[in-house]
């Protein structure tokens, strides 16, 4: 069987598919999610930018540099925004966070942001649990 562009691409594609749609990587935490996403996004990319780029063919080569850059860099951002969720927890008790995709969606109740009576500026408590965020 002769290997071309279209096998290979069809190949990365259809790994990563595979990949992001376990079972595993959906009840996986944030980071592991990430490391996951990352590594399929990676090696596609790689695999395509090596087969396309300087003498070409090094297609598995950068499957596999891309696939280490991509799982590190969704790993680490992943990690990072679970500490941030964490964080915001702790720093508004009483305050629902929520991770939501790429996003943190926090849901305050309704003692933490107060206006001033007849007024449309903000009390200084109100003022101080915004600036915590």
């Amino acid at each position: 069987m002769k290997i071309n562009k279209l096998n290979i691409a069809a190949f990365f594609i259809a790994g990563s598919l595979l990949l992001t749609s376990c079972e595993s990587v959906q009840n996986a935490n944030n980071t592991q999610k990430g490391a996951a996403i990352g590594t399929a996004a990676g090696a596609v990319i790689g695999g395509i930018l090596g087969n396309n780029i300087g003498k070409g063919g090094n297609a598995p080569l950068g499957a596999v540099l891309g696939g280490v850059v991509g799982g590190v860099a969704g790993g680490v951002i992943g990690d990072k925004m679970d500490k941030q969720a964490k964080e915001i927890k702790e720093t508004l008790p009483g305050a629902e966070v929520e991770r939501v995709g790429e996003g943190i969606k926090v849901t305050l109740n309704e003692n933490t942001v107060n206006f001033d009576f007849n007024s449309a500026n903000l009390t200084t408590l109100a003022k101080t649990n915004l600036d915590k965020l």
